[in-house]
């Protein structure tokens, strides 16, 4: 039986991995230069916001001897996420699925890369918080967030789904041993193919009824 339901944020819940991919290039349009070196560095996948825009400093002052602040950088890209994350679509299926999941006594979670301030700002300004009883952020990682909610909701591995729509998500469920369902439509975000693929959240409490049979 499923009683918590762990969902990651952009691009689960919310149609929003282009507007964080693109507000890299918002946050430094100003720096000669910056468009070439973030297109090779985002291919690199190399982590998260802060060591992007590190890679980015050591990298634009190597080759064109610029001088930037990270830290500064980081946290303009964080002011434009917020700002446009928290007008972002749904993704579809998004509020009448959480409801009905519920209404069947799941708890529900977000457990997300972003910091966990930023991202407790985003929820509340979409007006969605209060479908939440946890919300985990950076900087602990996603495995941690399972940890805790498994600690603090007395619930086992098998009795947690965690729903997302990246090879890291799907990799924290796998390291905790917890359900997964995978999200979107791009399917080679995911080394390997999960064994449930949802196009969108509408079905989503068909598939989760499906665990518990």
């Amino acid at each position: 039986m499923i009683k918590c339901a762990i969902f990651d944020f952009d691009g689960t819940l919310v149609d929003s991995n282009n507007i964080k991919f693109n507000a890299f290039f918002k946050a430094t349009k100003h720096i000669p230069n910056s468009k070439k070196i973030l297109e090779k560095i985002l291919k690199k996948k190399i982590g998260d916001r802060y060591a992007i825009f590190s890679h980015f400093s050591d990298t634009i002052f190597s080759e064109y001897e610029i001088s930037v602040n990270d830290d500064k950088l980081s946290h303009e890209y964080t002011l434009i996420c917020e700002e446009e994350v928290s007008s972002a679509s749904n993704r579809d299926g998004f509020e009448e699925s959480l409801t009905k999941l519920k209404l069947m006594g799941i708890k529900l979670f977000v457990s997300s890369a972003t910091p966990e301030i930023t991202l407790n700002r985003i929820i509340r300004k979409r007006g969605n918080s209060d479908l939440f009883d946890g919300i985990f952020g950076a900087p602990d990682s996603k495995e941690i967030h399972i940890e805790n909610i498994k600690q603090s909701f007395k619930c086992s591995s098998s009795e947690i789904l965690y729903i997302g729509d990246s090879e890291d998500d799907r990799l924290a469920a796998i390291n905790s041993n917890c359900h997964f369902f995978g999200i979107g439509f791009d399917y080679s975000r995911f080394v390997i193919k999960p064994t449930i693929l949802l196009d969108t959240l509408h079905d989503l409490p068909k598939w989760v009824r499906t665990l518990e049979s």
